[in-house]
């Protein structure tokens, strides 16, 4: 093994050991990450993969790459994450996979998920791109599925500009997210068809370079050594929000369940009345304009242009909002910025600026 690829194996193997996983495997990105992880869970042609629309795009992008059906299905009130009673309706013959979007790093249900999967074969897949340190009844996530994604292409955790992971305690899952990174390429001599002499690999898939480069690995084995004192900053700086926003007239926070400890990737509240909620261009706009970088995660996915010009079934057919609770929950969010190196100044400065945006008439 040269020098770059031994570089990149030991960030695997030190980001599975800091999970308690037994496999990781590295890639080129989020999205590549998703992709391969719905790859291993055989989803394909017409398959239907359960989502929340509270996501970045790319999770529907990686479900038509394999040709797969996203299937969009409402989110609790409360988290942001999907509403296990949603999915209940939304299983079909023709779902092969649930895809579990922890929303700002809140973990989702995952034993109400889990449940409704019994007995099926259908393989939930943890979207954890922003769930990088949290823990689910005292389990890291990563830990708690058969398979879970990461994404180190947004300042969290880990950051190494573009790249992602995939972690399973899968051996079967692990050869094929192998097979399909490396370009779908055979080089253990023992798995070859044919045995033609030392320079001998095949091509035994359809897959994709998605290889993370040994320099990003570098990167990311220093970081990983810096995670978890980061991630107990962005919980400090998310109590301290919390303390002071809770009796703030107008604001509702998310209540996730005291077993769960977030990763805080950032931190959502939720504009109550309507009056503030038809000023919610206005208040993130002045945040901005006084260098807060706040956001608004997400848009719903099946809103986007591309999802409405495919005329997607659902979108088709059903009458009113398809789903009601998630477009009405990105009407009120504004996710106010966990960032580590936020000191206590910072943090108050964002609490006074939001504030005195929502008091200004």
């Amino acid at each position: 093994m040269n020098n770059s690829l031994q570089r990149v194996k030991q960030f695997e193997e030190a980001f599975a050991h800091y999970l308690g996983a037994k496999y990781a495997i590295a890639v080129s990105s989020g999205t590549a990450a998703l992709h391969a992880a719905l790859y291993a869970a055989g989803v394909s042609h017409k398959d239907e993969v359960i989502l929340s629309p509270l996501a970045h795009p790319e999770v529907a992008h990686a479900i038509r790459y394999l040709d797969g059906v996203p299937i969009y299905t409402d989110v609790n009130s409360q988290t942001g994450c999907l509403d296990p009673e949603a999915v209940h309706w939304r299983i079909s013959s023709n779902t092969k996979a649930i895809i579990a979007t922890h929303y700002t790093g809140q973990p989702c249900d995952m034993d109400a998920l889990g449940k409704l999967t019994e007995n099926k074969d259908i393989i939930i897949i943890e979207d954890a791109s922003q769930a990088l340190g949290a823990t689910y009844k005292e389990k890291r996530i990563g830990t708690v599925s058969s398979l879970t994604v990461f994404d180190f292409s947004h300042p969290q955790g880990v950051y190494t500009e573009l790249g992602g992971m995939v972690v399973t305690d899968s051996e079967d899952y692990y050869n094929w997210l192998k097979l399909f990174r490396d370009t779908g390429m055979m080089y253990d001599k023992e798995a070859l068809v044919k045995e033609e002499g030392p320079w001998h690999f095949e091509a035994q898939e359809i897959g994709f370079n998605y290889r993370l480069t040994s320099m990003q690995a570098e990167v990311g084995l220093k970081q990983l050594s810096e995670l978890d004192t980061k991630q107990d900053r962005r919980r400090k700086i998310a109590a301290a929000y919390s303390k002071d926003l809770k009796e703030v007239q107008g604001l509702e926070l998310l209540s996730p369940p005291d077993h769960n400890e977030p990763a805080w990737y950032s931190f959502p509240i939720l504009l109550k009345d309507e009056g503030l909620i038809s000023r919610r261009r206005e208040i993130v706009e002045e945040l901005l304009l006084q260098g807060i970088p706040v956001n608004v995660q997400f848009y719903p996915i099946y809103l986007h242009p591309i999802y409405l010009w495919q005329g997607h079934p659902d979108i088709c057919t059903i009458e009113g909002p398809l789903c009601p609770r998630a477009e009405v929950f990105y009407s009120r969010v504004i996710n106010l910025p966990t960032f580590p190196d936020y000191d206590e100044g910072m943090v108050k400065k964002v609490i006074n600026i939001l504030k005195m945006a929502i008091r200004r008439q």
